[in-house]
């Protein structure tokens, strides 16, 4: 049996889904994760993204899972550090205003960062999808089509062979030679034979 030399072994699957787990529980994005592991395993991302929303995802369904969780109780801890610098800050004294302004600027960029980091990264994971989807109905509706050419000249050549075997099976029953020609259309007249 051959093996495909650009084929996945277990330990591209094992490593393509540990970077992606790593990169979920970051709060980084799957494109970066698949950039990562293409340039590790000399694969465009596109491959690897493929692969991952293919094949391995299905394997590691609650790993994802759980690498949200992870990802969403490091985030509710920042955000309770945060709060919780506010909070002695504020008894410390009034003056502190400043810095628990400062506080929630920086908790708010924070925040701003991780939904623009992950929004377009889903805008283009779908337009990606979306122009793949495209590309494989026009290339459908192409194959659609030149099978639709080649069930006509299908018929067409059965047809005549059907009339040639007619014709012949007539000449042997008849005495006197038929002699035939054909047409522009590919059909063939009976010439009335010089006898």
């Amino acid at each position: 049996m051959n093996i495909r030399q650009d084929a996945w072994s277990d330990k591209d699957d094992r490593f393509l889904a540990n970077t992606i787990l790593k990169h979920i529980q970051e709060g980084s994005t799957q494109l970066k994760a698949f950039d990562e592991v293409g340039d590790a395993l000399d694969r465009t991302s596109a491959a690897c993204g493929f692969r991952w929303n293919a094949i391995v995802r299905l394997d590691y369904e609650q790993e994802v899972k759980q690498a949200k969780r992870i990802r969403k109780q490091r985030m509710k801890e920042t955000a309770n550090h945060v709060a919780s610098k506010l909070s002695h800050s504020k008894h410390r004294s009034s003056s502190n205003i400043h810095s628990i302004i400062a506080g929630l600027h920086q908790m708010q960029a924070e925040l701003e960062n991780n939904i623009h980091s992950t929004s377009p990264n889903i805008e283009n994971d779908v337009l990606h999808l979306q122009t793949k989807n495209n590309e494989m109905r026009e290339e459908i509706a192409r194959i659609k089509q030149e099978y639709h050419t080649i069930k006509q000249d299908y018929d067409i050549i059965v047809t005549m062979m059907n009339r040639a075997r007619e014709l012949a099976m007539t000449e042997e029953t008849i005495p006197s030679p038929n002699f035939f020609r054909m047409d522009i259309n590919g059909n063939l007249e009976k010439i009335a034979s010089n006898a």
